[in-house]
Parts: structure tokens; sequence; C-alpha cells
């Protein structure tokens, strides 16, 4: 029974355990990422990513505080420069948050500008450009750099011109890449404002620096351009835009060079700084997100680009909206199969867990049988052996009585012959008076050791008897000589000479009270069997025998 129920467990102990690994199963089973060996987006950079987006409202709300501290100045009693300063900060700071707000403060700074200073209107004309670029409004963002390109620049208003500018033409080619007479068109452009930036631009300028890599990569000098990225980056703030622009101008170079965890490596670093300094119009994060879904990472391709999209439609970033929609239908489409077929991988393997359940429970109610079955027969043994102690300790008890009894009576004989009593002797024995005394005590022992061997004897007995033919004694009474008698029975001395040698009775006493008893019973007949079988297997659950069918 033991080496059963160990085998159960062992059972029960294996599917529990497949159990377990079939709920990880249902948990990951959907997820298509990559194993870890293969994984395009490092864990780290992934972490930090993924921290980066939890946390960027507290990034926007950061940047909210300084937008509030900008305003609240601009509303403060000034000069008009100083006003106008603030406005031009505000408008340019907003740019890559939000372009309606970019537009808004650049046509109040046009306003504040001094009739007199046409460094201020040109600045603020640029920042005008700039907004329009960003919100995607092409035609009067070009017109307006149009409306300034001959004007009598200084060399600084020369170098945010060609930035502008270049911002312009970038964007138009980004947003009209998949043709090719335009996207050629713009790049020229954009290449010329690259030109007249190198020539404007310190060499040691940061920005002078990038635009030289950024040179490096589109002419294929990808081991030059690795290191002097990798330098500038190391001179660079981490949070700063131009940070986040080398970044992914360096995933292109581990890109072109085959190693693609680099390339998601730098593009992680990229949209995490974008992140940081809430800028809406970054397109590192939905170039990852594009990347990813190209992999099979269908749940950070689908978390990406709708993050992407949300930043863009909140900056109203219109250039970045379109790019970042287009891809959209695609991810959703991919991440949509792989949530049906993620329910349909769960429904089989909850069915497959609940019969594994229904197995382990059938397993653990045959366990939990086995051991009650268990714990029922160590009790009878533990009573079996007890009820043995018991039958040795009442054998021990009636030989020492009997040796007893013996040895008085020696005493006695030896006493009354060796005091030439022999007469008396003769009389006392037949007069019966030792007997009796000895008897007494000799029942008593029989009592006790027949309570002790069936303590609910009495009662056993009444249940055979008719109603009004019951035996009412205290437990304190001695057993009167029927009930004497058929505990012996019941012991399985059934012949009344035996009886009757043991209780040191007449043959035919032994006979009368056992008429007596059967005349009492409910069952005559079976009487004598009945009470040889209480207690004992196939008697009823109550004691009582089987009565015979009439």
């Amino acid at each position: 029974m033991k080496h059963t129920n160990r085998h159960l467990l062992s059972i029960a102990s294996v599917i529990s355990a497949t159990i377990i690994l079939l709920f990880s199963a249902a948990c990951s089973g959907g997820n298509n990422r990559l194993p870890e060996s293969e994984s395009l987006l490092p864990g780290r950079e992934l972490a930090r990513l993924n921290d980066a987006i939890a946390s960027a409202p507290r990034y926007q709300k950061q940047k909210d505080e300084r937008f509030d501290s900008l305003k609240r100045a601009l509303r403060q009693p000034s000069s008009p420069i100083k006003r106008w300063h603030t406005a031009f900060e505000i408008a340019e700071t907003y740019r890559q948050v939000n372009a309606d707000s970019s537009l808004h403060y650049a046509s109040i700074a046009l306003q504040l500008a001094p009739p007199d200073s046409s460094s201020m209107k040109t600045r603020a004309h640029l920042a005008v450009a700039n907004a329009l670029s960003t919100a995607g409004l092409f035609i009067p963002a070009k017109q307006t750099i149009d409306s300034i390109r001959h004007t009598a620049m200084s060399k600084e208003e020369k170098t945010e011109f060609w930035k502008s500018a270049r911002m312009l033409y970038s964007y138009m080619s980004s947003y009209v890449q998949d043709h090719s007479i335009y996207a050629e068109k713009y790049r020229r452009q954009y290449i010329e404002c690259d030109d007249s930036l190198l020539r404007y631009l310190p060499e040691n300028d940061m920005f002078h620096r990038f635009i030289f890599c950024e040179r490096l990569v589109s002419e294929g000098k990808i081991s030059n351009a690795k290191s002097t990225l990798e330098n500038l980056m190391s001179k660079l703030p981490a949070e700063s835009n131009l940070y986040g622009m080398a970044a992914f101008q360096l995933a292109e170079v581990y890109k072109s060079k085959g190693d693609f965890k680099g390339y998601a490596k730098n593009l992680a670093l990229a949209a995490e700084c974008d992140i940081k300094g809430c800028i809406k119009e970054g397109i590192a994060l939905p170039t990852l997100a594009n990347w990813l879904y190209e992999h099979g990472d269908f749940d950070n391709a689908f978390n990406y680009i709708n993050f992407a999209l949300e930043n863009a439609n909140s900056g109203n970033i219109r250039m970045r909206t379109v790019s970042i929609a287009s891809l959209m239908p695609v991810i959703d489409e991919a991440y949509s199969s792989k949530l049906d077929s993620s329910k349909k991988h769960i429904m089989a393997y909850l069915i497959v867990t609940f019969a594994l359940l229904l197995a382990v429970v059938t397993l653990l109610v045959g366990i939990i049988r086995g051991y009650r079955r268990i714990h029922a027969n160590e009790k009878k043994l533990a009573l079996s052996s007890k009820k043995l102690e018991t039958y040795v300790g009442n054998f021990i008890s009636l030989c020492s009585s009997y040796a007893s009894r013996l040895d008085q009576l020696s005493k006695l004989v030896i006493r009354k012959i060796s005091a030439g009593q022999s007469d008396d002797l003769l009389k006392l024995i037949n007069s019966g008076k030792f007997t009796e005394d000895n008897d007494e005590e000799f029942y008593q022992l029989i009592d006790k050791a027949l309570l002790d061997i069936f303590p609910d004897f009495v009662d056993s007995i009444n249940t055979l008897l008719k109603p009004d033919k019951q035996i009412r004694i205290s437990k304190d009474d001695p057993l009167t000589p029927e009930l004497r008698i058929y505990a012996f029975v019941r012991l399985g001395v059934e012949q009344s000479a035996k009886i009757a040698q043991i209780l040191n009775y007449s043959v035919n006493t032994v006979y009368s009270y056992r008429n007596r008893m059967r005349n009492r019973a409910i069952d005559h007949d079976n009487f004598d069997a009945n009470v040889a079988n209480l207690g004992r297997q196939g008697s009823t659950p109550d004691g009582q025998a089987p009565t015979q069918s009439k």
C-alpha cells in the first residue's frame, strides 16, 4: 500500500510539473520574440528603452514646467527685445515637441521683432519656417525660406538659414521617398545645404562634425564614419538631440557592416534620447519598430509604433504621422494575427491543462483514500495489538489466580494433615465454602477479562434480545451467569461441557442458562451463531447480526 501511494505521489508530481510548464508555455507561447542568443535588441537596451517609454509622462511634465515658466516670463511687462528673445526661445523649444505651438510663438516673435532689426526678423522668419517644416506644411515653409534667401545676412544668420533649409529638404526627401524623381531632387538640395553649412560652421563645431560624419556614411566610408561618430558621441551629453542624431547615424553604420545587434542597440539609444528630450519628430523609434516587425518581434514592434504615432499626433508632426501611419497596418495586422494564434495556443494549453488537472485530482482522491485505508488499518492493527496485550495479561492473571489457589489449598492440606485435623479438612472441603470463595474471585477475573476484550458485549447481546427481555446491569456489576456463558461462546468456546469445566458449573446448569437466553432472543434458532458473530465482519453496522428471513 505504501509503495502504491508513493507511486501515485510520483505521478501526481510529474503531472503537476507538466501543468506548470504548460502554463508557462501558455503565457509565453504567443510571444514571437527571438531567443536571447538571436535577439536583435539586447536586453539592457530593451529595458532602458521600455523604462524611458514608461517615464515619458514625467519627462513631458518637466518640459511643460519649462514652457510654463517661459510663458509666464513672456506675459510679464518687459522690453520688446526681451519679450522677443523669450518668444523665440519658446518657438525653438516647441519645434520638436508641438509644431502648432512652435508656429504660434514664432509668429509672436515675428510681431515683436523691432522694425529696425533685420536680424531679429530673419531669425523669426526662420523659426516660422522651421515650425512649418515640422508640421509638414512644406509649401509655405519653402516660400518663407525663399523669401529671405537673398536678403543680407550675417555669417551666423547664414548658418541658421542653411540649417532651416537643410531641415526642410530633409523632411521633404523623407516624405516623397517612394517617388524617386522628387526624392533625388530634394536629396541634392539637402546636400547643397550640408555643403554650405560645412563652409560656415567652424570645424570644431559639434554640428559641423556631425554633418561630416553623416557625409562619410552616405559615401560608404564605414570604418572612418564609425570611429568619428563614436568619438563625437563621447563628447556629447547623452540627453542632447545631437547625441540621438549621431546614434541614429551610427546605427546605419552597423547595419552597413551587417552587425544587426549594433544596429538595434544604437537605434534604441537614439529613440531613448528622443523620448527623454520629448522630441515628437524622432524617426529612430518607428525605424526600430519596423525593423523588429520584419524580424518577428511583433509585441515590441506594435508597442513602439503606437507610442511613436501617439507622440507624432500629440505634437502635430504631420510628416512623421504620415510615415508612421504607413507602417501601422502591416504591424497591426501581424500583431493581431499573433494574438489570434496565441489565443488558440492558450486554449489548447488550457484544455490539456484541465485534463491533466482532472487526472491529478483523481490521483489525489485515490491517494487520500489510500491514506485513509492505511490509517484505518493502522488503527485496527493498534486495536488488535492492544487486545492481544489484554488477552496475554488476562491469561497471566488467570494462571496466577489458579496458581495462588492451588498454593493456598496445598498449604491448607499440609497444615491440617500435619496437625492431625484430617476430619476438619474433609468437612471444609465438603462444605464448599473454600471453593465458593475462590470461585467468586475467579469470576471477577473472568468478568474483567471478558469486558476488557468486549467492552460493548452487554449492549451487543441486548440487540439480539427482545426489548422486554434485555439485560440491565450497571458497568460495576458482575456479569450474570448467562452473560458469562455467552461471552465464552463469543470467544469461540461453544461446547457446554468445556464452558462448565472452565466456570466450575455443571453441564446441566450451562444447558439451562443457554436455553433461558435463547427463549429471550429475537431469533431463537440462530441465537448462538449470532452471538458468535457479534462484532465480526458480516454483521450489521450496529453490531446486530443479520436477522433470518421469515
